[in-house]
């Protein structure tokens, strides 16, 4: 983990009665303005279904061997999710899950899964983070290290590919963008991309600097993104609708503009809480929300890359 100041945007509330509620919601919408969706799924195409509402986004193809799923929900409700995904698409068992990074609503079935054998793939970068101790100032208290049987089993460090349910699917690491271990999966014959948490269309994402994210790469997987899907592609976010290659285009620009406004407050000399109170982010929060989590967690990403000894 960088060795930076632990200082955090919800440091003074890591311990007390607001911070524990922070720790409940789900991390990928912590800022997000409407509330969760009950469980649900929608087809996509032939065994293929996006389920929602058991934590972050859940893509569930169905194959004679079984079923694959780009991300695993919340562990609270992982036998529930696990269950309505195997049904949309016509599965008994879950072949392979991927997890597009480390966060508790991504990781949720790890377990579950791995103890009935299941293939887990994430890139290298999080399977490390899943076999140590995890600290974060947006928790109220540390994430343990997972059991090896729910640690991925399968790990990459580029870009690999794997036939399943008669998709060719690619699959890539994003760099250091909102974790340093983002994956995107991509499944051409549907035209579907899933993006991970680089993605939000449900609110502001959660920027988790302290584990290698930072709002300079978040703009730079955004174009990686960009290059990979179409007018016709449908990209599926962490959290919140479908959006089209349009919506991610219009993300990309505000990210950049955040990004660019963040780092000339930075050279000028100024603090997390100045930087915020100059409006970087002013102009969306109509669309987006409060943006002061977002902007405070973005600002503390540069530290890394452009003050490397603060």
């Amino acid at each position: 983990m960088t060795a930076i100041s632990r200082r955090g945007f919800l440091q003074n509330a890591a311990f007390t009665s607001a911070g524990a509620a922070l720790a409940a919601t789900p991390f990928e919408s912590l800022w997000a303005r409407e509330a969760a969706p009950k469980l649900a799924s929608q087809s996509l195409g032939p065994q293929l279904s996006l389920i929602t509402g058991g934590g972050g986004n859940v893509l569930a193809l169905g194959s004679a061997e079984g079923a694959l799923l780009v991300d695993g929900g919340a562990r609270a409700q992982s036998a529930a999710l696990l269950k309505l995904a195997m049904k949309s698409v016509g599965a008994r068992k879950v072949h392979t899950l991927f997890n597009t990074h480390w966060h508790p609503d991504q990781t949720g079935s790890n377990e579950p899964l791995g103890r009935q054998g299941a293939r887990i793939i994430a890139h290298e970068n999080t399977r490390l983070w899943l076999t140590r101790k995890i600290v974060v100032d947006w928790a109220a208290k540390p994430f343990p290290a997972f059991p090896k049987v729910a640690q991925p089993n399968k790990s990459f460090y580029t870009t690999d590919k794997l036939e399943f349910g008669g998709e060719q699917i690619s699959y890539g690491h994003l760099g250091q963008a909102h974790t340093d271990g983002d994956l995107y999966v991509y499944l051409p014959k549907a035209n579907v991309l899933v993006t991970g948490g680089v993605v939000s269309s449900a609110g502001w994402p959660l920027l988790d600097w302290q584990t290698g994210g930072w709002i300079g790469g978040l703009v730079g997987a955004q174009d990686r993104l960009l290059k990979l899907a179409n007018d016709s592609t449908r990209i599926v976010p962490a959290n919140g609708p479908i959006i089209t290659r349009k919506d991610l285009q219009a993300q990309r620009a505000m990210y950049f503009e955040i990004y660019d406004r963040l780092v000339k407050q930075l050279v000028k000399g100024m603090g997390p809480d100045e930087a915020w109170a100059s409006g970087p982010a002013k102009e969306y929060e109509v669309q987006w929300g409060d943006s002061r989590q977002f902007v405070l967690a973005s600002f503390r990403s540069l530290w890394g890359h452009y003050a490397p000894d603060a």
